[in-house]
This record gives C-alpha cells, structure tokens and sequence, in this order.
C-alpha cells in the first residue's frame, strides 16, 4: 500500500511537470525564424526583433497584396515544458522544441 501511495504521488508531480508554461524569449533568437518559416512551409519569413518577448502568442497574418485577406491569421504560442522550451502552430497543434533559444516563464 505504501509503494503504491508513493508511486501515484510521484507520477502525480511528474504530470504536474510536464504541464505547459506560458513563455518568453529571454533573447532575440534565429531559430524562432526558421522554426516559423518551417511550420508554416515557406521559405523564410520576417518578424519584429522583440517577437516572442514580451507576449507568449505570436500572430501571424498572411501578405496582402492590394486586396483584403480574409485569412485568419497563425497563432504561435511559446511555452516551457520542464526545462525545455517549444513552439506550438495553434491551428494544428503542431509543437517543435527550440534548443537553442532561451525562455522563460512569463
């Protein structure tokens, strides 16, 4: 009975942390850019220097070229599991580890 109380308190603090954390880069980083243009499936893409610093979620909105898009944009959220840091596209629940940024929790 014993094994088995320490057993679920101890898988219960693991679940516990591998539970996503709302994140912030701690520095600007190249990988979100390539990261980004990769999920998304175009070659490269810009974004603001402060990107991913300040918010958690990142929004994405398609070029417009000389008429309304109507597309929604992309939603990207960066978040801590455990020590590691990850970019997840919202739309599809696609989820990549960054291993060279640096964040942090929000």
């Amino acid at each position: 009975m014993k094994r088995l109380l320490i057993c679920l308190l101890l898988s219960g603090c693991q679940a516990f942390a591998q539970t996503p954390v709302a994140a912030v880069l701690q520095k600007p980083s190249e990988e979100i850019h390539h990261t980004i243009a990769k999920m998304l499936g175009v070659p490269e893409i810009r974004l603001a220097n402060k990107a991913l610093m300040e918010d958690s979620q990142l929004l994405i909105e398609r070029s417009k070229l000389q008429s309304l898009s109507l597309e929604k944009p992309e939603i990207f959220r960066l978040s801590l599991i455990g020590t590691s840091c990850w970019l997840e596209r919202v739309s599809t629940g696609q989820r990549r580890e960054l291993k060279e940024a640096s964040c942090k929790a929000k």
